[in-house]
């Protein structure tokens, strides 16, 4: 094994080693990008035998199926003297580290060694999920955000506070609680006790029950109610430390122990008979079902019950691949224990073949039953959504079937959960899978333009960018809106240059899309930075593109212009400057409308395309001109243009004359430049 360890390497373009070959550097996007729309790891590698990448290719794709992570952009580009690019999606740069590494080291195995070391090495990728990346429930959400062609910026590393849409017409998610989620509601929704009172007062049923202060009240709460009952804590989560169907005074005292230790206070109710359900309320809809089921082991005669939940829980398919049944640590499961004990058995105890020992009782919901949920179920579900103040609520009930009416048959709600895990809709052990992600975007952003401004992005050399954007800011704030411009790695919030933040912020164009005063951004950047950062969204209303002279390769070059256009939203402008025939190439990709700009009226290009109704710019009798077909406009040229080239002028022109934007602001302008040159 050879060791590369260069002290001039930047931190966040870590090298890692293994038998087979060595990463020399690594490159991560967090958005749209040169690769793929999708967050992706790029790194190079060295010393990789010619015949080993396809075999790692094919590791890759195994990895990430394995640990359910999406591996949309997933390949390995060999060149020659075992030097090579792997790209990979990778919402985090240690998750794409992590995945690349296994792979490499698992590559370097026997298939025998590697068949050994395969759980070892989804361990280590599913442990770099769980400290990196967003939990599934805000992930499912942000996902269905970038489905919208709508940016989902994390706003701070390794945790679930996440931004979705632009400037000032975002929205901010927290796992599953949005900016529409009141604190008020949320406090009530953390307070059993005054959930149930307001339940109650709304005409909703709820349990009988109290606080209880010692074990001893619990017992003598639970004589008043008459057993069974339940004990839980009185702000718990998750179902910790609830403990059902309790009859005597030695479980009635443990439970209230056990909640204790999972809140401030206890709580004692009367148990209602039936199944635990979690129905999910978006806005005024019932969106997703789950049935609980209890959670057991069924005995062999041979096997210990430690040996059993090794066997049938902690090795079921759902531990090891996508974690929604969790793994049970008996010793430190006080839970199960108290569970355990109640039916007069331990961790070492060997249940008769066909015995079921109960594990839990609560917490267990597996059945996606969405499609069961009677009316009279989805009405009262969602009033106790609205009674609490919750845009967005998971409801616990107790019921013995969903599909007949709650009062009919005695069922109840017991919690009302805000932020609630959305898990168990994603990942339904039976049943069918539920788009919880998308009906809460829906949910935020109800019409397909909710959650955009008006966005232009600019390709050009710095100088050339800073012009057409600040040309383009003014031009928007004297319609009214508040502009938020970036001009390289620089920000401008209406005309003013703001402080450069820390290093670690991100880049100038999310600083702008992230925003809250902004109605309209300009993002502006040259061919070297939205190589090496890429783009700070995935769709723009208009895109011009002024080709600069550049150091890079014409086949990068051909790529970012490539990438540029596919930026350009469906109905979209795309202004274009003629003169770069990879340009001209690309042009028909762009899935929006082209105009080209040439000073030239006679420009072949600018003919042909204006023969088939095409829009064009030019200049005629030192005027601007902006023609579709035989319709022409005229737009202002200063008598002297000063630092700006006729190319970036026309290009300016053309986009207000495509966008309907008044003329006067730019014969302000285009003074302004003729002032300047004298």
């Amino acid at each position: 094994m050879r060791v590369l360890t260069p002290s001039d390497f930047h931190p966040a373009e870590k090298a890692f080693t293994c038998q087979q070959a060595y990463v020399l550097r690594t490159r991560h996007w967090t958005g749209n990008n040169l690769w793929s729309p999708h967050p992706v790891l790029e790194a190079q590698l060295l010393d990789m035998d010619d015949s080993q990448w396809p075999q790692l290719e094919e590791m890759l794709h195994a990895l990430l199926q394995a640990v359910a992570l999406p591996d949309r952009v997933c390949q390995c580009l060999p060149l020659i003297n075992g030097r090579g690019t792997v790209v990979l999606e990778a919402s985090e740069a240690p998750l794409g580290r992590c995945v690349l590494q296994q792979a490499l080291e698992l590559l370097a195995l026997t298939s025998i060694e590697r068949a050994q070391q395969w759980t070892g090495a989804l361990g280590r990728i599913r442990h770099v999920v769980d400290e990196e990346c967003l939990g599934p429930s805000t992930a499912c959400i942000a996902n269905a955000a970038i489905q919208r062609n709508l940016p989902a910026y994390r706003m701070f590393p390794k945790g679930n506070l996440v931004h979705l849409g632009m400037g000032a017409a975002q929205q901010r998610i927290w796992t599953a609680e949005s900016d529409l989620t009141g604190a008020i509601a949320q406090d009530i929704a953390a307070d059993k006790a005054l959930t149930k009172r307001l339940l109650s007062n709304a005409g909703i049923p709820t349990p009988q029950g109290d606080i209880a202060s010692s074990p001893a009240q619990a017992w003598h709460l639970a004589q008043r109610l008459g057993v069974p009952v339940v004990v839980k804590p009185l702000d718990g989560n998750r179902a910790r430390g609830v403990s059902l169907d309790l009859m005597d005074q030695a479980s009635v005292e443990t439970a209230w122990q056990l909640a204790k230790r999972e809140g401030t206070q206890v709580l004692v109710e009367r148990c209602i008979r039936g199944h635990e359900h979690r129905v999910l309320v978006v806005g005024e809809q019932v969106v997703a079902a789950t049935r609980g089921q209890t959670l057991a082991v069924e005995g062999d005669g041979l096997s210990t019950i430690i040996e059993l939940v090794e066997v049938q829980i902690n090795q079921h398919p759902r531990c090891l691949i996508d974690m929604t049944l969790e793994r049970i640590e008996l010793s430190s499961n006080a839970k199960i224990q108290v569970e355990l004990q109640r039916q007069q058995l331990h961790d070492q105890s060997i249940p008769a073949a066909g015995q079921e020992v109960v594990l839990l009782r609560t917490g267990n919901l597996t059945v996606d039953c969405t499609d069961e949920v009677h009316p009279d179920i989805a009405h009262h579900a969602i009033m106790a959504a609205r009674t609490i103040g919750l845009d967005i609520a998971g409801i616990d009930m107790v019921v013995q079937d969903i599909r007949q009416p709650l009062l009919a048959q005695g069922g109840a709600i017991v919690e009302v959960n805000a932020g609630p895990s959305l898990l168990m809709h994603l990942y339904p052990v039976h049943g069918k899978a539920r788009a919880v992600g998308e009906a809460i975007c829906s949910h935020l952003f109800p019409q397909p333009e909710d959650g955009r401004i008006p966005l232009t992005g600019i390709l050009a050399s710095n100088a050339a960018g800073l012009r057409i954007g600040q040309t383009l800011a003014a031009w928007q704030q004297a319609q009214g809106h508040h502009v938020g411009m970036a001009s390289g790695d620089t920000m401008y919030l209406q005309g003013q240059r703001l402080l450069q933040p820390s290093s670690q912020s991100p880049s100038a164009g999310e600083r702008v899309l992230m925003h809250r005063a902004v109605t309209a951004a300009v993002v502006a950047q040259d061919m070297l930075t939205a190589m090496q950062a890429g783009w700070a969204y995935a769709q723009c209303d208009m895109a011009i593109i002024c080709p600069e002279e550049s150091t890079l390769e014409a086949s990068m070059q051909q790529r970012i212009l490539a990438t540029q256009l596919r930026t350009v939203r469906p109905g979209g402008i795309a202004v274009l400057s003629t003169g770069s025939a990879q340009l001209e190439s690309l042009a028909l990709t762009c899935p929006g409308k082209i105009i080209w700009v040439n000073a030239d009226e006679q420009h072949p290009l600018l003919q042909s395309h204006r023969r088939v109704n095409g829009c064009v710019a030019f200049l005629r009798n030192g005027r601007v001109v902006c023609a579709q077909g035989t319709e022409e406009a005229y737009m202002p040229m200063p008598q002297s243009i000063g630092d700006w080239s006729l190319p970036e002028w026309l290009a300016v022109a053309a986009a207000g004359w495509a966008m309907h934007w008044p003329l006067a602001v730019l014969e302000v302008i285009a003074q302004q430049a003729s002032d300047s040159k004298h």
